[in-house]
């Protein structure tokens, strides 16, 4: 029993470690220091969090998109939303026209991807959009 126990410790040790390298790399790769030992250690449990629900969400063989880990996977869900929603009163410039399509007929479907239309997400940073385009 105990050699159990002490093996489970030692694994969940390893995956701790396994999972801290990955924290030390993204940390690097998008720039992130933190004030102390003690925002360093609640934002690594919050990747950890993240990590854990991607990987849970992209096992799920339904889903027919991929999340991955990108700069914002410090933060809550909270924060997050809190950081990207900030200007929701501000308006975008969107035009209206009341031109119209005659006499045409539009197919059922459209792939735009096959037409080079769909381009790469991108970061709209503080544009107060909370949609990845």
């Amino acid at each position: 029993m105990l050699g159990a126990l002490s093996s489970q410790a030692t694994s969940r040790t390893l995956q701790d470690a396994s999972m801290y390298g990955r924290y030390e790399q993204w940390m690097a790769r998008y720039g992130r220091v933190y004030s102390d030992i003690n925002e360093e250690e609640k934002r690594f449990n919050i990747f950890k969090e993240n990590v854990a629900f991607i990987e849970y969400s992209n096992n799920d063989a339904n889903k027919l998109y991929k999340l991955s880990v990108n700069q914002f996977a410090d933060l809550t869900n909270e924060e997050f939303k809190a950081s990207r929603n900030r200007f929701m009163g501000h308006e975008c410039s969107a035009k209206t026209t009341s031109f119209k399509y005659e006499n045409v007929t539009a197919p059922p479907t459209v792939d735009w991807r096959n037409k080079g239309a769909v381009t790469p997400v991108k970061d709209q940073g503080q544009c107060g959009n909370q949609f990845y385009l």
